[in-house]
């Protein structure tokens, strides 16, 4: 049991997909400062340092 509560920490973090990771995947590009004309925010990149931007249509 104590060895499973060591482990499952670990296990969790491997399994989470980074924001930065996300963002790209879904065609958006990361800024910090305000979206580009023609796109929004829909997401964050950097661990929420950085917005996700994607076209709008």
């Amino acid at each position: 049991l104590f060895l499973l509560l060591l482990l499952l920490p670990t296990v969790s973090q491997a399994a989470a997909v980074s924001d930065t990771v996300m963002c790209r995947k879904t065609k958006g590009k990361c800024s910090y400062l305000l979206c580009p004309f023609f796109k929004r925010a829909t997401g964050t990149c950097y661990n929420g340092l950085a917005k996700c931007c994607r076209p709008l249509w």
